[in-house]
């Protein structure tokens, strides 16, 4: 931040109101170019209403234009520094694998692509569903599969059926039992279980289709700096909900060995390397649903294979040990996806001791969706037991980390909010900066004035703490 914002920015503080907004209009119109410091999201909050009073509509909106652009960085970030025998975790989301040129679709655009590929079926139940999701707005492809599932799993207990009837429908079933009238006229209650379980297999199934844009895609700058990052820490470990396969191709070009934890992978127990935690699958393994063997595939071999169309990405195969059916092992984003896959407790328990025992852990594009109230509550018991346990939040919802701080306010006695530490921006663009802060001295990183990271982070003095800003 240059000398002339910092000044504006350090009387806008102090000030109020119109003067407020008085310094802001003088810092836009001197510092040109040069983009505002996270600091002014203070000023603004306190003061934007009369701020935009101030100004003429054409003004108003390069003034909100302006404060729109900014990152919130929090100013901790730029002291933050982690020793080389360090416990680190970096927890890796969608909006990892986001960024061009991996390009993959977060969470929230994947079931807009289900239905397009649903469509091409030609099925009228599908295309039912599909209309019935687009009037009522559901979005999520979380509450359709978990629904799904839900659904299959009680259509094969006539008992749970008529609990959950009962329960959700209460007013009407006591109407039933009360009214032989009511009874008669709406019969008993049936479920077609064939029909859900072939819908529920249908969604799953293209599901797994979903992936075809997943294979080819490259790594980004974040998965660069993250095995940059882990090549300099022997202690640090990766842990992701991702399947696609951008950071294992990342580490491998980097000559990075990796233990994956799998029940029948001997990498779980390879000395070196580093621990890569895929606890939602990865498009290069397949799961047998009759003996529930897990085998993991050469990845960058089947990446050559899809690119240059010698061989087709398998959604059923044959197992070889049993002559079950294989599936690549994808768990969909359901809320019950940790009670579907015995195989792979042994790398959950792995993770939940790596992130319990880290005393960084560096959240990369991962949203905490209820959908992954696992993780979630591995992650609030570990800053529980740890009361110097740190979040650095990496993601471009600048809000994420707001509701982080009072979730864990509320259920944490005595919680400081200033252990949670946002950067929101996209990951390829700010986390090679972060992951270079976190290995540099604090000496350095104080007096590194060319920094990237410094040019864009608030002093402490200026705009408070992070739970201020």
């Amino acid at each position: 931040m240059s000398a002339i914002q910092r000044r504006y920015l350090t009387m806008a503080l102090r000030a109020s109101g119109h003067d407020a907004g008085e310094y802001l209009f003088r810092a836009i119109r001197e510092i040109g170019d040069e983009p505002l410091d996270p600091g002014w999201l203070k000023v603004w909050k306190k003061g934007g209403r009369l701020i935009r009073e101030m100004f003429s509509p054409d003004m108003r909106e390069e003034i909100e234009a302006r404060i729109k652009a900014i990152v919130p960085i929090d100013p901790e970030i730029a002291e933050l520094t982690v020793s080389t025998s360090a416990r680190v975790c970096l927890l890796l989301g969608a909006g990892a694998s986001a960024p061009p040129p991996s390009s993959i679709p977060t969470v929230s655009d994947l079931l807009p692509q289900l239905w397009r590929r649903a469509r091409k079926l030609g099925r009228d139940d599908i295309d039912r569903l599909a209309d019935w999701c687009a009037e009522r707005e559901i979005r999520n492809i979380e509450d359709l599969l978990t629904a799904a599932y839900l659904a299959n799993f009680a259509a094969k207990n006539s008992n749970v059926s008529g609990l959950l009837d009962y329960f959700l429908f209460k007013s009407t079933s006591r109407a039933l039992t009360e009214d032989p009238r009511l009874r008669a006229s709406r019969g008993t209650f049936q479920v077609d279980a064939s029909s859900i379980a072939l819908l529920q297999d249908t969604l799953q199934g293209l599901f797994g289709l979903l992936t075809g844009i997943m294979i080819p895609a490259a790594p980004n700058a974040a998965h660069g700096a993250v095995v940059e990052f882990v090549r300099s820490h022997p202690n640090a470990a990766i842990v992701t909900t991702n399947y696609d396969g951008c950071i294992d191709e990342a580490l491998t070009a980097a000559g990075v060995s990796v233990r994956t934890h799998l029940e029948s992978s001997s990498s779980a127990t390879e000395e070196g390397g580093v621990d890569l935690l895929k606890i939602h699958g990865s498009i290069n393994w397949s799961y047998c649903d009759s003996c529930h063997d897990v085998r993991a595939f050469d990845l960058l071999e089947q990446k050559r294979a899809f690119n240059d169309d010698t061989h087709s990405y398998a959604i059923l195969g044959i197992c070889r040990k049993c002559g079950g059916q294989r599936r690549p092992l994808l768990i969909p984003p359901l809320g019950f996806k940790f009670v579907m896959f015995p195989s792979l407790i042994r790398l959950w328990d792995r993770a939940r001791d790596t992130i319990e025992s880290s005393e960084l852990v560096v959240v990369v594009g991962y949203s905490f969706s209820e959908a992954d109230s696992y993780i979630n509550k591995i992650i609030e018991r570990s800053m529980t037991m740890s009361s110097t346990q740190r979040l650095l939040v990496v993601d471009p919802n600048p809000s994420l980390v707001d509701g982080l701080r009072l979730r864990f306010a509320s259920r944490i006695d005595g919680f400081d909010e200033r252990r949670i530490l946002r950067a929101g921006a996209s990951a390829a663009d700010l986390l090679p900066k972060i992951l270079k802060t976190l290995c540099a001295s604090p000496k350095a990183s104080r007096q590194d004035e060319g920094s990237d990271l410094a040019s864009t982070t608030p002093l402490l003095e200026v705009s408070g703490t992070s739970s201020e800003a």
